[in-house]
C-alpha cells in the first residue's frame, strides 16, 4: 500500500479520535452545563491528544507521499 493511503488512513483515525475525544466535553458544556462531566474530561484527556498525534502523523506520512509520486 502507497503512503499516501496510509497518511489518509491516519488522518481519518485522528478525526475520529479527535471527535470522540472532544464531542462529548462539547455536548456535556453545552446542554448540561451543572452535571458531573467526568466522562468526557477523561475522554478529552486520553483520546483527543492521540488523535491529535495521529492526525499529525497522517499528514506528514500523506504529504511525503504525495511529494514521492
Amino acid at each position: 500500500m502507497k503512503l499516501s493511503r496510509w497518511g489518509i488512513a491516519f488522518i481519518q483515525l485522528g478525526a475520529l479520535l479527535l471527535a470522540i475525544g472532544l464531542l462529548p466535553l462539547g455536548v456535556m458544556a453545552t446542554l448540561f452545563p451543572g452535571a458531573s462531566a467526568l466522562v468526557p474530561v477523561l475522554l478529552s484527556l486520553s483520546v483527543a491528544p492521540l488523535g491529535g498525534l495521529c492526525l499529525l502523523a497522517g499528514l506528514v506520512m500523506w504529504g511525503i507521499g504525495t511529494l514521492r509520486r
